[in-house]
């Protein structure tokens, strides 16, 4: 017979779960078998409500690409649902009747494939929603793969499909954090269009590689390179009495993976060994702080920045004992605020587990208050109560995002842009470091 101290735990995890799920960010419908909404103002296919509508630049595109024969061999009676830009929000995206006459068929079936979706995306469900609706369109990437997540075939890795977040704000249908106009929504028998001012963004670069040609992030990046570098410098002096020759960087990682590199989850990762097919790319948040939000804090410099890191150096060496690298910089408790959501901080249970990550990805318009009590990380082997919720607290203020490290004293930082989408994830720009509670700057 169950005890009350297991029971206990029992309702505990079944209640965390459910929250999270109740929370949860992402949501991909089922497009196979799923139950078809009764939409009885339907009564045109998705294709005739396109040829009939003012997206003429768009329905040009789609009669010339492959399309309709790649839908067909999903299946004979598929539900979809098409984003179609208008003629203006075409024309503005350089998609004109010339340009589209001149594009190869395997372009144009890409931006048909970007903008369609398999199953419903009803105007009713957006609507209902406090969080964003994902759609997964039908293009693919190729070379990128995801951490497992609905692939059963392969249950090693995800192919990587674009993803678009959509949401409703008043009458205006929101896409990755931007307003493409007024929500305009027109349902079909066998699926719905939606109809946009502007065209969506799709992401062509990396974090690391957005951040870098940016230009306001130098200090952010750069000192967290050079931290790294020292870091593994120390490393390689500690390992080579113990290997007996001078260990190249390289052969250091596999002894450092408790230390997140500042490449990891920015890029996309090399193969681990020759022919290797799996996970390459992580989908998070990153809220960047610009050169600036460094001088907020009183740094005006990256030497300042490295002079203040030097406090940590001597807690950083290469432990024998555990054959493994210990020991950090005080900028990488910071750091990890913005890119990883306090993740360092998050219990280990006694052997060593933690709490399996939630989804991260929110783009500006979900940057709420209703995140402070969010799942960052819950569920696998990790009992309930060392889920770990998130550390952040939103706020708003004059019409603009705030947040802080909870319990901290420093003032927040604003989010001064939201939503420059990268391959990655949604990058946030924030004028003030995130400073956790206790943190010592003197």
């Amino acid at each position: 017979m169950m005890n009350m101290r297991n029971l206990r735990s029992v309702i505990l995890c079944s209640g965390l779960l459910l929250f999270a799920a109740c929370t949860k960010s992402e949501f991909i419908p089922d497009p196979a078998g799923s139950q078809v909404p009764f939409q009885p103002e339907a009564t045109q296919t998705v294709e005739e409500l396109l040829a009939a509508s003012p997206a003429k630049l768009y329905y040009s595109a789609w009669q010339k690409s492959n399309i309709k024969t790649i839908l067909k061999a999903k299946s004979s009676k598929l539900v979809y649902t098409v984003f179609a830009p208008n003629d203006a929000a075409m024309q503005a995206a350089g998609l004109t009747a010339a340009a589209i006459g001149q594009m190869p068929v395997a372009k144009l079936d890409s931006l048909m494939m970007f903008y369609t979706t398999l199953g419903f995306v009803t105007q009713t469900e957006l609507k209902q929603r406090s969080d964003n609706f994902v759609v997964k369109t039908l293009l693919q990437k190729p070379g990128l793969y995801l951490p497992y997540y609905e692939n059963t075939a392969s249950r090693q890795y995800d192919l990587y499909y674009f993803k678009n977040y959509v949401g409703v704000k008043g009458e205006s249908l929101l896409v990755n954090g931007k307003n493409l106009g007024k929500l305009n929504y027109i349902p079909a028998v066998d699926g719905g269009l939606y109809l946009l001012e502007k065209a969506i963004e799709k992401p062509t670069k990396t974090i690391l590689e957005a951040l870098t040609a940016d230009g306001r992030f130098t200090i952010f990046l750069e000192s967290q390179r050079l931290a790294d570098e020292s870091y593994i410098e120390t490393m390689i002096n500690g390992m080579e009495p113990l290997f007996g020759y001078r260990p190249e960087p390289e052969e250091v990682l596999p002894y450092i993976t408790g230390r997140k590199l500042y490449t990891v989850g920015w890029g996309i990762n090399a193969p681990i060994y020759q022919g290797y097919i799996g996970p390459n790319i992580t989908i998070s948040t990153l809220f960047a702080p610009t050169d600036e939000a460094f001088h907020n804090a009183g740094f005006q410099t990256l030497a300042e920045v490295m002079k203040f890191n030097e406090r940590g150096a001597s807690t950083i060496y290469f432990d024998e004992n555990l054959f493994t690298g210990v020991g950090g910089f005080p900028m990488d408790t910071v750091y990890n605020f913005h890119r990883d959501w306090g993740r360092m901080f998050q219990r280990l249970t006694t052997g060593g587990d933690k709490a399996i990550a939630n989804t991260t990805v929110f783009y500006g318009n979900v940057l709420n208050a209703a995140l402070n009590e969010y799942m960052v990380n819950v569920g696998g082997n990790a009992p309930a109560e060392f889920a770990y919720k998130m550390p952040i607290e939103f706020s708003s203020s004059n019409n603009s995002v705030q947040l802080k490290a909870k319990g901290s004293s420093y003032p927040a930082a604003t989010v001064t842009e939201t939503d420059i989408n990268t391959l990655n994830g949604p990058i946030h720009v924030v004028d003030r470091l995130i400073f956790p509670k206790g943190f010592k700057l003197n």
